[in-house]
Order: C-alpha cells, then structure tokens, then sequence
C-alpha cells in the first residue's frame, strides 16, 4: 500500500434484502419465495397442513357435498321410489287405508240405497240398475283419483328430497368456500407484506452501506491529512540540505561562532558557507571528526 497516495474509499454495495416467508396461522396460508430449476425464484402461494379436527370437519363438509351431488344426479335422472328412504312404505300404508276407507265408504252406500229400493218395490227396476251402475262408476273414479294422489304424494316427496338434498349442498359448500375464500384474502395481504418488509429491510441495508461509506470517507480523509503532516514536516526538516527554509535560526550559529559571520573553513576547524547567510553555514571541526 502506498501511504503516500491511499486508495480513495468506496460505498459498500448493499445486499439484496431477501422476501421473508409470510405466514398466517389464522387463516392457514403462506406466501414464500422459492427458487426454481432454471434459478428463477417464484412467489408460491399455499395453505397451511390443518389440524387433525379442522381436517376432519374439512373432509365432512366434502363428503357431504360429493353425497349429495351423486343422490341429486340419481333422483333427477335415474329415480326409484326405494332411493327416498320410508317414501315406499309410507305410500303402501297411505294406499291401504285410503282403499279401505273407499270401500266402506261404497259399502256404506249400496247398504242404504239397496234397503231404500226394497222398501219401495224397485229392486228390479231401471232405476235400481242406474243406482247400481253409479256407485260402481263412483268406486271406479275414487280408486283412480286414489292413484293419482299417490303419484302426486311421491312427486311431493321427491321434490322435497331434492330441495333438502340443496340444503345440505349449498350448506357444505358453503362452508369450504368460505374457508377458500378466508384463505384468498389471506394471501393477497401475506404479498403485501412480505413486499413491505423487504422494502424496508431494503432501506435499512441502504443506511447502513451509506453510513459505512462515509465512515470510510472520513477514515480515508484523516490518513490523507495524516500523510499530509507527515510530508510537511519532513520537507521542513530536509530544508538545509534542499536550500529551502530552515528550521534552525541564525541565532543559533551566531553563538556557535561567538557572533562572528566570517568565519572560514578549514583544516583545523571553522564555519563553511553552503549558502549565502548565517543560516546555510555549517561548523567544522576537523579534529573533531579525524
């Protein structure tokens, strides 16, 4: 190293402040950089494992959904009375006691109205026959309309199936997206953060390499002035030799000669000029130095 002509200081280039891992226990997701095959880095998004009961309530609001999707694609497209459970028995019990009830009912009739035409004579006659012919037309009639209202209960039965089945559709499904969508929000936010804090760890890398650089600026500067002195004085202490500005005053070798200026030298002893004035002169003492 040269002392004489130190090398200028220089600002540290800071690092690259890292994108810190984001995680949020809350909602269950994490936002973290992760660096690719090619050397890439990616911003991967991802939920977090859930506990064994957040799990287990998870898959039951799934196997919820997926059971009723299946029974709704059965009782729209491929439906049997034996798919509703107790809809079979309960049209075999409506179905008997609604048949009994017609048959007493037509009982209950042909017992008056027979009793009523014996009484006066017609048993035999048209209007017997007539009598005959309606009640079995009536008996007729209320068995198809008792067909008909079984068919109309199972059509009830099966839309009401279906609706419960929506129910519990839309109430699984609405569970697992409101926990998607807890989690999408999450995510959005851990970005944002993350990107905040490498902001800010950015900026503090900043101030420090630029507090490190003047440090170094102010170290450099005050070796320069140092090796500035330094030269100073060493030229001021060559000056009699150089012809420059002595540090010794003429005083001083004014007394060495007893105040005499003129004095020669020799080879016995004497002042020699080296320079004009006292101050470029130089005892001599041969003696001295034999």
């Amino acid at each position: 190293m040269n002392l004489l002509k130190p090398k200028a200081a220089t600002t540290p280039i800071p690092e690259q402040a890292q994108f810190e891992t984001q995680i949020d226990n809350i909602a269950g997701t994490k936002v973290e950089r992760v660096k690719q095959p090619d050397g890439s880095y990616a911003t991967v998004r991802s939920s977090l494992p859930m506990s064994a009961e957040d799990q287990a309530y998870y898959d039951t609001l799934n196997a919820i959904r997926e059971s009723t999707i299946n029974y709704i694609g059965k009782l729209t497209t491929d439906y049997n009375v034996d798919d509703i459970p107790g809809l079979k028995q309960y049209l075999q019990d409506y179905e008997a006691t609604q048949t009994e009830a017609i048959d007493r009912a037509g009982l209950a009739r042909t017992t008056a109205e027979e009793k009523a035409l014996a009484r006066f004579g017609q048993a035999d006659s048209t209007a017997a026959t007539q009598a005959r012919d309606a009640r079995g037309e009536d008996l007729i009639s209320n068995k198809i309309q008792l067909s008909r209202d079984m068919s109309g209960i199972e059509m009830d039965a099966r839309n009401q199936e279906l609706s419960r089945q929506g129910s519990l559709y839309n109430l699984a499904t609405g569970g697992i997206t409101g926990q998607q969508s807890t989690q999408l929000g999450s995510l959005s936010g851990l970005v944002n953060s993350g990107l905040a804090q490498q902001s800010a760890t950015q900026g503090y890398n900043n101030s420090v390499a630029s507090v490190t650089g003047a440090n170094r600026q102010a170290k450099a500067d005050a070796n320069q002035a140092f090796m500035n002195n330094i030269v100073g004085i060493a030229s001021l202490a060559a000056a009699p030799f150089t012809g420059g500005a002595s540090l010794a005053a003429g005083g001083m070798f004014s007394q060495a000669t007893g105040g005499s200026a003129s004095a020669k030298a020799g080879t016995s002893g004497g002042w020699a000029n080296y320079g004009p004035g006292l101050s470029n002169q130089i005892r001599w003492d041969s003696a001295r130095y034999a």
